[in-house]
C-alpha cells in the first residue's frame, strides 16, 4: 500500500454501534472487498493503516421517525479526527425542522440514501426538505447509482438530480460514488456539467485507464477522495486514485484540499 507524504481527508465512511456492525456488514456483502470491520475501532484502524487523518462519517437514517438514535451514535464520535455528519429521512413528518435543527448544532452536512430510504429523488413533494437544506447552508451528500450489483427502481444516477440541483445550490451537494456504482460515460458527463461534487467511493469499478478518463472529464475543484469504508478498503482506494491522477495539484486537491474547503476547516488534526 502506498503512503502518501499529504493530509488526507476520506469524505466517505461509516460505522456502527459494535452490537449492530456484524448485521450492518452481512446486509450489503454482495459488494464487500472492505478493510474494516463497521465498528468504530474497526474505522479508526482502517484511517491510520492507510494513513488518512481526517474521516466524514456519514450515517443513514433508514426508517422515518429513527433520527434520534442513528445520530446520537454519530454525534458522539465527533473529533478533529471524524467529522459526523447527520441523517434524516425525507419521509419523516418533521424533516425540515429536524434538518435546521441539526444545522444549528453545528452539523455540517447531511447524508441520504434514496435505495435505503425508500424515496424517490425527483419526486415534488420533497422539495420541502430539499429548501430546507439549501436554507440550512449545509452540506447534502447523495447516494449514487446502485446500492449493490443488482439495480432497483430506486437507482439514481447524475441526471435524476437535475431537478433537486436547481433547489440546493450544486457547490453545496455531492453526488457520492463517482456518480454512482454502474454509472454510464453520459452520465459521467452529466456528472461534469452539473457543478456539484463528487467523492470516488466505489472508484474500484472502474479500470485504471476508464478511472483517468474520467477524471479529467470532471472539475478538479469537484472531486473528493472517498473510500465507502468499512464496504471498500481505504488503502487500495487510494492507491487506485493516486495512480490515476500523475498531477500532484491536481491531487493534493482530491485527497484533501477541495474536502477543507467544503467541509470549512484546515487545521490538519494530531495524529
Amino acid at each position: 500500500m502506498l503512503i502518501f507524504e499529504r493530509m488526507i481527508t476520506d469524505f466517505h465512511t461509516h460505522c456502527y454501534p459494535d452490537a449492530l456492525a456484524p448485521k450492518a456488514m452481512r446486509g450489503v456483502d454482495d459488494v464487500t472487498e472492505g478493510d474494516a470491520d463497521g465498528t468504530y475501532a474497526g474505522l479508526i484502524r482502517a484511517m491510520r493503516e492507510a494513513g488518512v487523518g481526517r474521516a466524514v462519517l456519514l450515517p443513514v437514517c433508514a426508517r422515518p421517525g429513527h433520527e434520534r438514535s442513528v445520530n446520537a451514535f454519530a454525534e458522539n464520535l465527533g473529533s478533529d479526527v471524524i467529522v459526523p455528519f447527520c441523517s434524516v429521512h425525507p419521509h419523516s413528518d418533521d424533516a425540515a425542522r429536524l434538518i435546521r435543527e441539526y444545522a444549528d448544532k453545528g452539523a455540517k452536512g447531511v447524508k441520504f440514501h434514496p435505495n435505503l430510504q425508500n424515496f424517490d429523488v425527483r419526486d415534488p413533494l420533497l422539495s420541502p426538505v430539499w429548501r430546507a437544506v439549501r436554507d440550512a447552508g449545509i452540506v447534502a451528500v447523495f447516494h449514487c447509482g446502485k446500492p449493490g450489483r443488482r439495480p432497483t427502481p430506486l437507482d439514481a444516477y447524475p441526471s435524476d438530480y437535475l431537478p433537486l440541483l436547481g433547489i440546493i445550490p450544486p457547490e453545496r451537494v455531492v453526488l457520492a460514488h463517482t456518480g454512482g456504482y454502474g454509472i454510464t460515460d453520459e452520465e459521467i458527463d452529466v456528472l461534469a456539467s452539473a457543478g456539484a461534487y463528487t467523492d470516488l467511493s466505489l472508484a474500484g469499478q472502474f479500470t485504471k485507464e476508464r478511472l483517468r478518463r474520467a477524471l479529467s472529464r470532471l472539475r478538479p475543484d469537484r472531486i473528493l477522495f472517498g473510500s465507502d469504508s468499512p464496504w471498500r478498503d481505504i488503502g487500495k482506494t487510494a492507491d487506485l486514485v493516486r495512480s490515476a491522477v500523475p498531477d500532484e495539484n491536481m491531487l493534493d486537491l482530491i485527497m484533501n484540499g477541495n474536502a477543507e474547503r467544503l467541509l470549512g476547516v484546515s487545521r490538519a488534526p494530531e495524529r
